[in-house]
């Protein structure tokens, strides 16, 4: 894609992602890969009730409108073709944890909540927010990483937003069969190298991430050996910090 694409900067808004919405309601429909950076949110939002946490001018904090040339049958699919094409421009160490978060080892780098868009057809276009610790502030979670502690050359968040537009011009959309999507996403998942604690039906066990089935499922490898599968609201990851 070419040319200068809509970037629009706001000091402080309650979300981007809110602000995203009434931008389209207010324009009825607007360019794919249009932008919303914000300085700091005042209602910045994780999924289901979390709530981001920042401090003005420390993280970027960004939403993407998104227009799928082809809908898209599954919302998972958004979520494997967003960590593909973001993991290029973050540090090597940076893996993703099911669903939504961008992890250094057990430490909090960012993460994402995404907004689908359905059509009869399948997801016609999407809302993608992602949220990166960019500096460390003196308010800093203990789980928190930063990303100026991992690179060489130290990044501004609106620097980190207009790569992240150009990359996802560039890549977000681009043709996948089924299986190299599934396996280019399965590299970049958090949790295979090690066991972690989970909490799953009230009891805190530990078990090795496996891998994500095609409808967003997490399947984890028990200490018995045995693989089980979960969604969303049927497992909880154990913070250590």
């Amino acid at each position: 894609m070419s040319g200068i694409l809509p970037f629009y900067q706001l000091k402080i808004v309650d979300s981007t992602q809110l602000e995203l919405k009434r931008m389209l309601r207010q324009y009825g429909d607007m360019e794919s890969f249009s932008a919303v950076l914000a300085g700091h949110q005042s209602m910045g939002r994780g999924r289901g009730v979390s709530k981001w946490h920042d401090s003005p001018e420390s993280s970027m904090l960004l939403s993407i409108y998104v227009k799928w040339p082809v809908p898209l049958k599954e919302s998972f699919e958004v979520n494997q073709r967003v960590c593909v094409a973001l993991r290029p421009l973050l540090p090597k160490e940076v893996l993703f944890k099911w669903p939504n978060d961008l992890m250094i080892e057990t430490k909090k780098l960012g993460g994402m909540l995404i907004e689908n868009h359905w059509s009869g057809t399948g997801i016609k276009s999407s809302s993608i927010g992602i949220g990166i610790n960019v500096n460390r502030t003196e308010d800093a979670l203990n789980r928190a990483a930063f990303l100026n502690e991992w690179v060489e050359t130290k990044q501004t968040p609106e620097a980190v937003a207009r790569h992240i537009q150009q990359q996802f011009a560039s890549a977000l959309t681009r043709s996948f069969s089924v299986v190299e999507l599934a396996n280019a996403y399965k590299h970049l998942l958090w949790g295979q190298d090690r066991p972690q604690r989970y909490v799953i039906k009230g009891k805190e066990l530990a078990a090795t991430v496996d891998g994500v089935e095609a409808t967003g499922r997490l399947t984890l490898r028990m200490e018995d050996g045995n693989l089980q599968s979960f969604d969303i609201d049927e497992v909880k990851w154990v913070d250590p910090n």
